[in-house]
């Protein structure tokens, strides 16, 4: 058997990491709902300090400028597809190219 299937506790530790982590942001939510009823109290309000993080994800990475003389966004010529179709009107033109050179 595989080190997974004969340590059960992995499972469980994954179901109890996601389960703290709901619980976390369920006591931060209700924390800051609760204080911002008040508004003195909301000032004074100090959230829970926990371990977990209490959104539910990262923020993405800022996008950086490309360098210079460089494009961004995703390279489509650089796909199978692209590759294949220049392949093809390449073959093409090299036909039309020897068929002029015959007449």
């Amino acid at each position: 058997m595989t080190r997974v299937l004969d340590a059960p506790f992995l499972e469980d530790a994954q179901g109890r990491r996601r389960q703290s982590t709901r619980a976390t942001r369920h006591a931060v939510r209700s924390h800051l709902h609760t204080a911002s009823l008040d508004e003195e109290t909301l000032d004074d309000a100090v959230l829970p300090v926990v371990p977990h993080d209490v959104g539910r994800k990262t923020s993405p990475k800022p996008h950086k400028a490309p360098a210079p003389g460089r494009r961004g966004g995703f390279k489509v010529w650089k796909t199978a597809f692209w590759k294949r179709r220049r392949q093809l009107w390449a073959e093409r033109n090299a036909a039309e190219r020897a068929i002029a050179r015959l007449d």
